[in-house]
């Protein structure tokens, strides 16, 4: 058997030639002698035996081996740089989230879960909660902005543990046995931290609403001087 390419068919004509590549020469063939369910395509991979007629050599009981749109769809599968989302399972191409031009991590451009984490484990308390955006990770990430990028201090230690955090975060993540106390000290700690972010929360309320007062009450004196004078 040999094996070839089709390069031309005239489905008006019912003919067309077959590409050899070791000999770089085509090879007539008839529709007659197409053993396939489907007419030939262009670019089919094909093999066939060959007789000959009238004086030259003809393709005969041709049989596809690889069809023009099975070569497409795996040349498309090799080029296809798409991931499946971790989380609803599409095939996307993940969007860059970067803050102060440091790529923090991708994320689904549909469900919006988080496809990688560039610093992947650098932050112990990720490692710990297996969840980037666990609340309790979230709420560790605000005291370090809040708190550690606003001083010099606090930018050294963050700058120290980035450095360093990695290599323990990537050793603890799957020992529960170190895991564990760990994880009840960063839970006692977050929750003082919550009680804290909660309590500021209120004060800026209530200091709003002292405001509005204040405001309200010199708005009812300064009508009532107005009434008065008139």
């Amino acid at each position: 058997m040999s094996k070839g390419t089709i390069k031309f068919y005239s489905s008006e004509k019912g003919y067309g030639f077959i590409y050899i590549k070791h000999s770089r020469e085509d090879m007539y063939f008839h529709i007659n002698d197409w053993k396939h369910q489907t007419p030939p395509v262009i670019n089919d991979d094909v093999e066939f035996e060959t007789t000959i007629s009238r004086g030259k050599f003809k393709a005969i009981n041709i049989r596809v081996i690889k069809s023009s749109a099975e070569k497409k769809e795996e040349n498309f599968a090799k080029n296809d740089d798409r991931i499946i989302c971790p989380g609803c399972k599409k095939k996307i191409v993940p969007r860059l989230i970067i803050r102060d031009g440091k790529a923090l991590h991708s994320m689904c451009p549909y469900c919006a879960t988080v496809v990688r984490e560039f610093d992947e484990y650098c932050f112990i308390a990720t490692a710990i909660y297996k969840d980037y955006n666990h609340p309790k990770v979230i709420t560790l990430r605000k005291f370090r902005d809040d708190f550690l990028l606003t001083n010099g201090v606090g930018k050294s230690f963050v700058k120290f543990y980035y450095k360093n955090s990695p290599k323990f975060a990537n050793y603890i993540k799957d020992k529960k046995v170190l895991s564990y106390p760990i994880r009840k000290i960063l839970d006692g700690f977050s929750y003082l931290l919550e009680k804290y972010f909660n309590k500021q929360k209120a004060n800026k309320i209530w200091i709003r609403k002292i405001t509005f007062s204040t405001r309200h009450d010199k708005f009812k004196t300064i009508l009532t001087i107005a009434q008065n004078a008139f």
